[in-house]
């Protein structure tokens, strides 16, 4: 599980802006229920959250399967 989360991780910063932005906002409101302070969560805090939650980890699998190759 633990190369899944890496390689979502890199998938997720992978992605250019605005969306991976929009993104990691998105994932830190569903990680934590109310986004966060308005900067980007780190790299590892991302990966923490989706190793602490696996619906998360498959959400975020999701929306990157479905997400167009073009816009990373």
């Amino acid at each position: 599980m633990l190369d899944t989360i890496d390689l979502l991780v890199e998938n997720l910063y992978s992605v250019r802006e605005p969306w991976r932005g929009r993104f990691l906002n998105l994932v830190a409101h569903l990680a934590t229920g109310n986004g966060c302070d308005g900067r980007a969560p780190g790299r590892e805090q991302l990966a923490d959250w989706l190793w602490a939650d696996p619906r998360l980890c498959r959400e975020v699998k999701l929306l990157l399967d479905a997400w167009p190759r073009s816009g990373v």
